[in-house]
């Protein structure tokens, strides 16, 4: 069985100061990220093969993101580099009540597209697993999943979704 992983491949930037809120926190730790990268780099982890199909940007950050993924075992096939945008940045930051803060700074995984995603062989895939978090942006990411997912019911290819919420 193979799975097949869409959607955002990001750096997390975690606020460490205990409590602080995002515009207070003046110290931060940089981590690979993403729901469906995190998906999929679990699955690899567990011994499952795996593909990531994102988009990051052709920076210093898009190439770690690769690296951490092919370390993991994922495949990284349809994990493309974007000369156009810089890779998506989430800071996070856990307030004192247990809630968290996002910002994001949006970019290349928002712009796979639906060329992008017709280039993808479903033939050995089982399982779709996509997120929230950029499944209703409206943009090129939303077409190209609606594309993906097309596909993948005329092919009976079992789908997850996360509602990451």
């Amino acid at each position: 069985m193979k799975i097949l992983c869409i959607g955002e491949a990001l750096i997390d930037m975690i606020c460490t100061d205990k409590g602080s809120s995002l515009s207070k926190g003046q110290n931060f730790l940089k981590k690979p990220g993403g729901a469906p990268t995190n998906v999929a780099a679990a699955v690899a982890a567990l011994g499952g093969q795996v593909e990531l199909a994102a988009k990051v940007g052709n920076d210093p950050f898009g190439k770690q993101l690769v690296q951490v993924m092919e370390d993991f075992g994922v495949s990284t096939k349809y994990l493309l580099l974007d000369d156009q945008h810089f890779t998506t940045f989430a800071f996070v930051s856990l307030m004192e009540d247990g809630e968290r803060d996002f910002v994001f700074n949006r970019g290349a995984d928002g712009f796979l597209s639906v060329a992008d995603v017709d280039a993808i062989d479903l033939t050995d895939i089982s399982i779709i697993h996509f997120g929230s978090a950029t499944a209703f942006l409206s943009g090129p990411l939303q077409e190209a999943y609606l594309s993906l997912l097309e596909r993948a019911s005329k092919q009976s290819i079992f789908i997850s979704f996360d509602p990451n919420y």
